[in-house]
């Protein structure tokens, strides 16, 4: 008995002392959580969100009041995000110069276009010099040529009187890439397999064909002619 009165005894001085703690501690933790909300990141924040919360009311009632405008803007921001999501690296570019040139090494030399081998070529070469730079516009990324290569490490790269101008980089433009292709690259592959120089020794009419020949009654008399008899003459 003697035992259990001291343990209840205890038991109830312990539990005497720590009520009055407990509200203290939550006194402190609101007094915190006020200063917390009064201080100055908080009043910014606010602030800001009130702001772009007005912003936003501003922008539902404008569109509300011309319909036509907002959905322009809307069309060309998403526009803009799709270009922007598609726009082709350099990786790209290398993945794409490694296959045309991949083309034309198929092709002999007689068979395959100049045009389109000159440009992969000196692509090429540009690229094994260390010359091809990237630049990413967001909506489309160009690839123009430099004049050394990054490990150039002699006078000329270091002088500022020897490198090109800003205003001559239109004209070390190599490529385009926008939506995901590279406009020049595929414009110079066009008809790859195509020599130009051989149609120098035909007809002036025959240099140019048009979707007329290709239909043509004639075309097709003329390609039922060669599975007839060949009649050769008495002499």
């Amino acid at each position: 008995m003697a035992a259990r009165y001291v343990w209840a005894l205890c038991r109830r001085s312990c539990s005497g002392t720590a009520a009055p703690s407990q509200p203290a501690e939550l006194t402190r933790r609101q007094g915190l959580w006020e200063r917390i909300r009064s201080g100055k990141i908080a009043v910014w924040t606010k602030s800001l969100l009130h702001d772009y919360g007005e912003a936003c009311k501003d922008i539902v009632i404008g569109a509300k009041e011309r319909p036509y405008k907002a959905a322009f803007y809307v069309s060309l921001l998403t526009g803009a995000g799709i270009c922007a999501s598609k726009v082709p690296s350099e990786d790209s570019f290398n993945s794409c110069l490694i296959e045309a040139s991949s083309h034309l090494l198929l092709l002999s030399p007689f068979t395959r276009s100049k045009k389109s081998d000159q440009h992969v070529q000196h692509l090429l070469n540009l690229r094994n010099q260390g010359r091809l730079r990237h630049l990413d516009f967001v909506i489309f990324s160009v690839v123009y040529e430099a004049p050394y290569d990054p490990g150039y490490d002699l006078y000329p790269a270091h002088c500022p009187y020897l490198k090109p101008r800003s205003s001559h980089l239109l004209k070390r433009v190599l490529d385009v890439g926008f939506f995901g292709r590279w406009w020049l690259l595929n414009l110079k592959m066009e008809d790859f397999d195509v020599n130009e120089e051989d149609d120098l020794n035909l007809p002036s009419n025959l240099r140019t064909v048009t979707w007329k020949d290709l239909n043509s009654e004639e075309n097709e008399r003329l390609f039922q002619m060669k599975f007839q008899p060949v009649t050769m003459p008495k002499e």
